[in-house]
């Protein structure tokens, strides 16, 4: 399955990113093809018994970013639904969304207090379709 090759790689890096900390929320990005249900339940029986069983996962879309050929705009979008919102015109990928990608997360130390960090725009290894 690709989505749990691609959530495997996100468990991973988290895991390595986070080391002996205990992760209390994870914000993650699915690009398109990649089926959200899916991806969510790949994540469940990856992270069984583990640490990362009982993080809170926050699952977004990420998009496309797209130029229209005849107004010049950039939007967001897909191959799909790749229509210039400003003159209708038909718009071409620039920059294709990560397939998967890891967010922000939230620290929960075990005195209680709490800090966030991001990934800084780290995409885990990508899986071939």
């Amino acid at each position: 399955m690709y989505e749990r090759e691609l959530v495997a790689n996100v468990v991973e890096t988290l895991s390595a990113l986070v080391g002996d900390d205990i992760v209390g929320e994870v914000e993650i990005a699915v690009g398109p093809g990649v089926d959200v249900a899916s991806a969510a339940a790949e994540w469940f029986g990856l992270t069984l018994g583990t640490a990362l069983e009982d993080v809170h996962v926050t699952w977004e879309r990420a998009v496309d970013l797209l130029r229209c050929d005849d107004c010049g705009h950039q939007f967001e979008g897909s191959a799909l639904e790749n229509m210039c919102p400003y003159c209708g015109a038909d718009g071409v990928i620039i920059a294709a969304a990560s397939p998967i990608s890891l967010g922000n997360w939230i620290l929960t130390r075990s005195e209680g207090s709490v800090s966030s960090a991001e990934a800084g725009g780290r995409s885990p290894a990508r899986a071939s379709r």
